[in-house]
């Protein structure tokens, strides 16, 4: 599969359920948002459940906690993006549906970030992931950050030069 156009687009009400199901079709539920208790797979209440977080932290949030953004690749929800202020930094993520992996689509999400974070002013960036997430590691070495690993996590910071 090669993809001709990527783009992210703000999460909205009306994205959120192109956005779930995407999730729900390719996706495990413990990639793309907190443990829910309960029998595991996507069940209505794990829905329910991405709908909320979703809802709550960015969507219908007073006061936002993240800018959260769906990818689209060929005018069609592939994952999301997030991008969340922490101080001088800016704590980024990402997750791309099964069939869109491998086709270079996190370099160009990251990029996008990258400079999204650096309009706001970030001095920095930070990420985290597993030992056994290996694209992830990739992608944020490949990008330019300094990867640390304490047992199972690993955390990527990428200092963000001066835009000026």
């Amino acid at each position: 599969m090669t993809v001709s156009r990527c783009e992210l687009r703000p999460l909205d009400a009306r994205n959120l359920a192109d956005l779930l199901a995407v999730a729900v079709a390719e996706t495990d539920p413990l990639e793309v948002m907190p443990p829910v208790s309960g029998e595991p797979g996507w069940n209505e209440t794990r829905r329910q459940a991405f709908r909320e977080f979703h809802l709550t932290r960015s969507i219908e949030a007073a006061e936002p906690v993240e800018r959260t953004y769906v990818v689209v690749a060929d005018d069609r929800v592939v994952g999301a993006a997030r991008i969340e202020p922490a101080g001088e930094a800016a704590e980024i993520g990402l997750w791309l549906g099964r069939s869109h992996r491998g086709l270079h689509l996190g370099r160009a999400v990251l990029v996008e970030l990258l400079v999204m974070a650096r309009a706001s002013g970030m001095a920095r960036v930070i990420a985290s992931t597993t030992t056994a997430n290996v694209a992830a590691r990739r992608l944020l070495g490949g990008g330019g950050a300094g990867l640390t690993v304490d047992g199972d996590r690993v955390d990527a910071v990428l200092d963000l030069p001066d835009a000026r």
